[in-house]
């Protein structure tokens, strides 16, 4: 075998593991610690089945086939891997490589993991949502029932402490990489325009000194196709092949970018060639800096793909592809400024995608409180709720008893989404269970129509037509001329072969017999499957047929190539979000028809019927209305039999309560009283009188509502009386001593007080009628001065005073003389002080 930088460190790992049983090993991309420790623990001997987790289904089976190369062992006796739907390893396989889903259903069936010793946890740094949970279950199996099982994470790139800690396990670092990697910087607009690849990939293939395989990072299968056809000319004049590699392919298209060749490829790759891949004979990394990566609103029940800018760890992880098999060399097409702004790791799985399939295990574990379980990271509780919601919408999980449904433990047993599992369940049970099979993997892989269908066509979903596509495909044997008929033969293909395997893994379950059904019977029932799936992507239909409202409240905007253009209702079966004139809605170009007997039947717990009393803010009155819901969604609404009074009264209330303040405010009388009660509040602190906020007016609103059906009636009720039980008899004779409504001024008028907030009380009355009043009264136990508004003959303001006597002394004596001659039958003395108040005064002319 070929050294590795790990050799030297393989017996100091080995004895750290076997003393402390749980081991964190940080060793660079390239150093060997995937191929070369989980051989090493096999061959020490420690005791039982040595397991190795990848996070990717190809980099499972690259990591088995290569031990089993490097060591001379046979793939599926000595080393073997376990993924979906494809396993190559015995009872006797001492080390197999799988998927972390794969682990977590071998704990289910066997908590105890019978005859396992070591299991490994590789590339932990990508922290996918299954190797979190893995981890916490095994240190959950390790601390309760087997504490001789051993635990090892192992990552180039891994911020290892917080592991570690978690464990309660050392930390072994291994420096160096097998090869040198020289970087390069080359700042592209659009890193990954299909211009920007080009010309890099261009650049590295004319290099006289480097006769290598260059590998090129893409987001996703949109940019590598248009890649590729760029491509195509500059690989044909260096006669070099030009092969995608991506989730998507089939497994023995991912092999034709990973065996060796002779000639020269370009392998354009998105994220699952980061870690664990050697892919012999690369000795260039072009990198465009971006991913595609999942993310899950869970207040809104809705997944979506974020083209984002990779982590610092995870463009180290890229340039390390190019050092595996010798010296190499990564072409960044970004910035040496942008590099230093880049986030250090990548974000959790846990805090952004759906957590539906993760507390469907957790509530077969046994967990009946998901916050409290011993996660390595805990989730949000709002994303923890929202997924347990879907589980109970999906009859999986029971909120109130707090654990997992019979219908739960069945679809546990599918290695899909809870969604894709009630689906099949309720297929097979029907008896269509190669029909709904089809349907998942049609759900679940990408798309087979390669275009799109011209608008004007109508039908009842656009799922049936994608049956009747593959259908097309697999009667022409996936032919490549499919796609001068708008199919896509490999997607075809790859939606073939996990319907198969989905039928395969469902048939094992209790399944009902054949339907029996007609067509159109078989087709009602098949969309009936999809309500099943999809209980909170129902769409009622909006005036146009090609916008909606689904449930949760977002808008709809059905695609035009969907086929579904009639009826009330449909599934909005592939929601994402796009602006659209500045406003975010959701594209939808799966739909599926849905009735509301079919609601009624399937999803009964999600009807409600109810008679509701309440304002009508139009009519300004109560009302009584019968109302239809599906989930959040009004379907029907019609008038109800009138109310009692009591039923009225109530509505009216609550309507009126989040304005308690206003509807006070608004009348006079009683702005008045708020406004004389705050001025005593503020003037008299000793009191002890409470602020009166909206919120202590809400006893009296109740009070003025009862008996009341109808705003008119609010607004034309005489109101102080209301205001005045909040105080006690006592207080109300204070308020009247400190704030009177009105006053009795010389002349004998009563002359009723202004009172507003943050104001002097305010009295307005003619000169002539205050003679005789030496000083201006006070309020407020004598704190206050009223502020005089003096009047002239023509009722307009001469001044405005809260000093009286200084007005005498001084202006008056200026008024009089600009006055007496305009209005000589007007009294106007020398002395006002001592003068007596005329009872009325002439009108002016």
């Amino acid at each position: 075998m070929t050294p590795l930088p790990i050799d030297p460190s393989l017996t100091r790992i080995l004895d750290a593991l076997a003393a402390a049983g749980a081991l964190v090993l940080v060793a660079e991309p390239g150093s060997g610690k995937t191929t070369r420790v989980p051989p090493a623990i096999v061959r020490q001997g420690l005791g039982g089945r040595v397991i190795v987790l990848q996070p990717r289904r190809v980099a499972a089976r690259s990591t088995a086939a290569r031990i089993a190369d490097e060591r001379g062992w046979t793939l599926g006796r000595e080393v073997g891997y376990h993924v979906r739907f494809d396993r190559r390893a015995s009872a006797d396989t001492g080390l197999v490589i799988m998927t972390e889903g794969i682990l977590t259903r071998r704990l289910l069936a066997d908590p105890f993991l019978e005859g396992v010793g070591t299991v490994v946890l590789d590339e932990f740094h990508e922290r996918s949502l299954h190797t979190d949970l893995a981890l916490a279950l095994l240190r959950e199996v390790r601390r309760e029932v087997r504490t001789d099982l051993r635990i090892v994470v192992m990552s180039a790139t891994l911020d290892a402490e917080p592991v570690a800690r978690f464990l309660d396990a050392p930390v072994i670092a291994v420096p160096g990489r097998t090869h040198p990697i020289a970087t390069a910087y080359r700042d592209a607009p659009r890193p990954a325009d299909p211009d920007a690849v080009a010309g890099a990939v261009a650049d590295a293939l004319a290099d006289p000194a480097d006769r290598g395989h260059v590998l090129v990072f893409l987001p996703g299968m949109a940019e590598i196709r248009r890649a590729q056809r760029e491509l195509g000319p500059i690989a044909a004049r260096h006669d070099a092949r030009v092969l995608p590699l991506h989730g998507s392919l089939p497994a023995d298209e991912q092999d034709a970018a990973l065996r060796p060749s002779h000639q020269r490829k370009i392998i354009l790759s998105t994220n699952i060639a980061e870690t664990s891949l050697t892919i012999d004979g690369v000795t260039t990394v072009i990198d465009s800096g971006l991913a595609r990566v999942a993310r899950h609103d869970a207040s809104r029940g809705l997944d979506r793909l974020d083209l984002t800018a990779i982590s610092r760890a995870s463009a180290d992880q890229r340039a390390g592809r190019a050092g595996r098999t010798g010296p190499g060399r990564c072409i960044r097409l970004w910035s040496e400024q942008r590099q230093a702004l880049l986030e250090p790791f990548d974000e959790p799985e846990i805090r952004r995608v759906d957590l539906g399939s993760t507390l469907l295990t957790l509530h077969s574990w046994g967990v009946g409180e998901p916050g409290a379980f011993g996660w390595y990271e805990a989730p949000e509780p709002e994303r923890i709720e929202a997924a347990e919601a879907l589980l109970a919408r999906l009859g999986a999980f029971d909120p109130a008893a707090r654990r997992i449904t019979p219908t739960g433990e069945r679809m546990l047993a599918l290695p899909v989404h809870p969604r894709l599992a009630r689906l099949l369940l309720a297929a097979a049970d029907e008896g269509l269970l190669h029909e709904g099979a089809a349907l998942a993997a049609l759900l679940s892989e990408k798309d087979v129509a390669e275009r799109r269908r011209p608008a004007g066509h109508r039908g009842l979903s656009d799922m049936l037509g994608r049956l009747d596509l593959l259908a097309e495909a697999e009667a022409a044997r996936f032919s490549p001329s499919l796609k001068d008929r708008g199919i896509d033969p490999i997607a075809a293909r790859q939606v073939a072969k996990i319907r198969d395997d989905l039928a395969r893994l469902a048939s094992r379950l209790d399944v009902g017999r054949a339907s029996g059904l007609d067509e159109a019977a078989r087709e009602e029932a098949l969309l009936k499957l999809l309500i099943l799936a999809y209980p909170d992507r129902v769409v009622r239909r909006r005036g146009a047929e090609e916008t909606g409202v689904m449930v949760g409240g977002r808008g709809v905007r059905l695609a035009r190539e969907s086929v579904v253009r009639e009826g009330e209702f449909f599934l909005a079966l592939d929601p994402r979000e796009e602006r659209r004139q500045g406003t975010l809605e959701l594209q939808v170009a799966l739909a599926s028809a849905v009735r509301l007997e079919w609601l009624e039947e399937l999803v009964p717990q999600s009807i409600r019927r109810e008679r509701r009393v309440e304002f009508d803010p139009a009519r300004e009155r109560v009302v009584a209305m019968n109302r239809l819901w599906y989930e959040d969604i009004l379907i029907r609404e019609d008038p109800a039999r009138p109310p009692d009074g009591r039923e009225a009264s109530r509505a009216l209330y609550e309507a009126l309560l989040p304005r308690a303040g206003e509807v006070f405010r608004a009348d006079p009388a009683a702005s008045a009283w708020l406004a004389r009660y705050d001025f005593v509040r503020l003037a008299v602190p000793e009191l002890g009188w409470t602020e009166l906020a909206d919120e202590a007016l809400a006893g009296p609103l109740e009070v003025l509502c009862h008996g009341k059906t109808r705003m008119d009636e609010v607004r034309q009720a005489a109101k102080v009386a209301y205001l005045e039980s909040l105080l006690a008899p006592a207080q109300v004779r204070e308020l009247d001593a400190c704030a009177p409504t009105s006053v009795t001024i010389p002349s004998g008028r009563h002359v009723r007080l202004a009172y507003e907030p943050g104001r002097q009380p305010v009295l307005a009355a003619k000169l002539q009628e205050l003679f005789g009043w030496p000083e201006a009264p006070r309020l407020a136990r004598g704190r206050v001065p009223l502020l005089l508004e003096l009047l002239g003959p023509n009722q307009r303001p001469v001044q405005v005073t809260s000093d009286l006597r200084s007005f005498w002394a001084t202006t008056y004596h200026q008024v009089r003389k600009d006055l007496r001659n305009r209005y000589p039958k007007h009294p106007w003395p020398e002395d006002p002080t001592t003068a007596q108040a005329p009872v009325r005064t002439p009108r002016p002319r």
